[in-house]
């Protein structure tokens, strides 16, 4: 019997679009006040806003909170192709 392999968490919740916080976070690989760039548990992700900023950060349990004004979120990743979002954000 084959073992089914089941994908590790990752959970986004925003509030007004200006506060964010998310699980299932394994790699920060930027954060700028347009830009931040992600490694999660479903893929990269690439969020685009305006005086965006990282309030509180855990990378060991997976853990970030943005604040600032977010216009888009993008996923990507090997299986999963790419993913836009920024049809929620009008």
């Amino acid at each position: 019997m084959s073992e089914v392999i089941k994908p590790k968490a990752h959970k986004v919740v925003m509030d007004n679009r200006n506060s964010m916080s998310m699980t299932g976070i394994t790699k920060v690989t930027s954060i700028d006040q347009d830009l931040v760039l992600l490694v999660t548990e479903q893929g990269k992700l690439k969020i685009t806003g305006k005086n965006m900023q990282a309030n509180n950060l855990d990378l060991d349990k997976g853990i970030l909170e943005l604040t600032g004004n977010f216009n888009t979120m993008i996923y990507s990743g090997e299986k999963d192709g790419a993913l836009s979002l920024k049809g929620l954000f009008k």
